[in-house]
């Protein structure tokens, strides 16, 4: 239990002060990049190849950017929700279940994304065909995902077999 009580504590401190002015800032950027379209080179700086790539494509590729940090800050609100019910000692509840479901699906979608926007990016910003097959961050993302899936599965299955020996006398 003691394990449970410190990753629920590094959670939330991870969410206090990461996330919750991730959120913030996101949400400024966003609409402040339609105010001052300079702004989004700040970003895109180190990436383009020429200034000539126009505001609106870094602008989209802004959004997408912000969009796919957000669902990532909200799988781990997600992951939050269910280490309470860990915490109330309800391991097998449905919620558990379908949250694990949601966060691996989120995760991959998460993974999938950054690979493609990373890929197309290169090859508008810097005009270069590169495929990275080796170990990315977008690759664990994916994979995490899936062991989120799998766990979702797991969790089912054990609360079938709860269930079934509740039952039995």
């Amino acid at each position: 239990m003691r394990k449970l009580i410190i990753l629920k504590s590094l959670v939330d401190f991870i969410w206090i002060v990461s996330c919750i002015p991730l959120i913030g800032l996101s949400l400024f950027f966003l609409v402040y990049m339609f105010i001052n379209p300079n702004s989004i080179d700040l970003v895109f700086e180190g990436i383009t190849k020429d200034s000539e790539t126009p505001n609106y494509t870094k602008q989209l590729f802004g959004i997408v950017y912000i969009g796919i940090g957000l669902i990532s800050i909200y799988c781990l609100f997600i992951f939050r929700k269910t280490l309470r019910y860990f915490q109330q000692v309800k391991p097998f509840h449905t919620n558990v279940i379908n949250n694990f479901y949601k966060i691996g699906y989120l995760l991959i979608i998460v993974g999938t994304a950054g690979t493609v926007v990373t890929f197309i990016s290169r090859l508008l910003f810097k005009e270069e065909f590169k495929i990275s097959f080796g170990l990315t961050p977008h690759f664990i993302l994916i994979c995490l995902g899936l062991f989120f899936m799998v766990l979702s599965e797991v969790f089912k299955v054990a609360k079938y077999a709860k269930e079934e020996n509740d039952l039995t006398i």
